[in-house]
């Protein structure tokens, strides 16, 4: 939602109707229970910071948050290629904000899970970003790839 927000300039007195637009089934059913119990007055007075507290209260779980930290904790590389798991780990991060709130957050996190013939190339003060880190990993990746293909039997 945020990122539809930020992608079509929405204002913020228009968020929250904004992103409620974007509800669908149980979140939908959520949305309607709770504008009745607010009121047309209580909609339209709500910040987007309510909505998403209200929303986080309903269907962010903390079992189910703490599952999703352990497996964000818990994802190495294995036979991914650095575009694969690049994708998992922005996904997942997604639902983790708290773990990879600055950019250092996010290079640590990142450069734990690679697999060693990388992440030992790579060195995490010789970056200043995540997108730097994973230009040096994908190249260390391709370097990796053509040893491999022109290694002698």
């Amino acid at each position: 939602m945020e990122n539809a927000q930020r992608m079509t300039f929405c204002p913020e007195g228009a968020k929250v109707g904004f992103g409620s637009c974007l509800l669908r089934d149980r979140e939908q059913d959520w949305w309607e229970v709770v504008t009745r119990a607010v009121g047309i007055i209580g909609v339209v007075d709500m910040t987007w910071e309510d909505f998403v507290q209200r929303f986080q209260r309903e269907f962010a779980i903390a079992i189910e948050v703490q599952k999703l930290a352990r497996e964000f904790q818990d994802l190495r590389q294995t036979r991914e290629t650095v575009s694969e798991i690049i994708v998992k780990f922005r996904e997942r991060a997604l639902l983790v904000p708290q773990y990879v709130a600055d950019e250092v957050m996010r290079k640590t996190r990142y450069h734990a899970m690679l697999r060693d013939d990388i992440r030992e190339f790579v060195s995490f003060l010789g970056c200043k970003t995540l997108n730097d880190m994973t230009e040096k990993d994908r190249e260390q990746e391709i370097v990796l790839e053509l040893r491999e293909k022109w290694k002698p039997e």
